[in-house]
């Protein structure tokens, strides 16, 4: 009796990793699949994204975000880190994947921000103030605080960014950024990629070890 358990114990691991693996190698192919069929760099790196970094290394860090997703919030002092160090070599290059309830009007606010060169002020706002405004936490879901906290942001003008916001180009770029997501088979956020390579691991680490492999090789 013992052995039968042990043995149906082996077969339900040895099942469980077999699921997991072709999950794993599904989701690999279907980037590769991306990048032989179609320029990937076609759908990362699209002329109206934002993008910040000398860019000496010719490095692109590709980021599917969502400024009202709380991992992003997290991941963005990552992204900070990195930026600090290596902003000489690479370029960091933002795209949007709106998952949430507020997703939308965060990004007409960045893009419209934009246009006045406050961008990575607002989203470094937006990311800090995270946990005050955003539908993750059911006590709060106040985005009109969002108002309030732009306010703070020195030489914004609120009046022309509100103009700004109805943009059709920017429902535009959300739109084209959600089809990439998809041909792309990236499905949440954060995502990155690194020179057209998917980051498999959101650690420190392995973003680092990733961009240094780009750069020294």
């Amino acid at each position: 009796m013992q052995n039968k358990v042990l043995v149906l114990g082996s077969l339900v691991l040895v099942l469980a990793l077999f699921i997991g693996f072709s999950f794993f190698y599904k989701s690999e192919q279907k980037v590769e699949q991306v990048a032989t069929n179609t320029n990937i760099n076609e759908l990362l790196l699209r002329d109206y994204s934002y993008k910040m970094g000398d860019n000496q290394k010719n490095i692109s860090v590709v980021e599917f975000l969502d400024p009202e997703c709380e991992s992003c919030a997290i991941y963005s002092e990552v992204v900070k880190k990195l930026y600090k160090e290596y902003y000489k070599d690479i370029q960091i290059v933002v795209k949007y994947l709106d998952n949430h309830k507020n997703s939308r009007l965060t990004i007409q606010m960045l893009e419209a921000a934009r246009i006045q060169g406050k961008y990575e002020d607002v989203l470094n706002m937006m990311f800090e103030k995270h946990s005050l405004w955003a539908s993750h936490y059911a006590s709060v879901d106040k985005p009109e605080l969002l108002w309030q906290f732009l306010k703070e942001i020195p030489g914004l003008d609120i009046e022309k960014l509100k103009v700004d916001m109805n943009n059709p180009k920017i429902d535009e770029i959300i739109a084209q950024d959600r089809a990439d997501a998809t041909s792309l088979g990236v499905r949440g956020t954060p995502t990155l990629f690194v020179n057209g390579v998917l980051l498999n691991s959101l650690s420190q680490k392995a973003l680092f070890d990733l961009v240094e492999k780009e750069i020294y090789k």
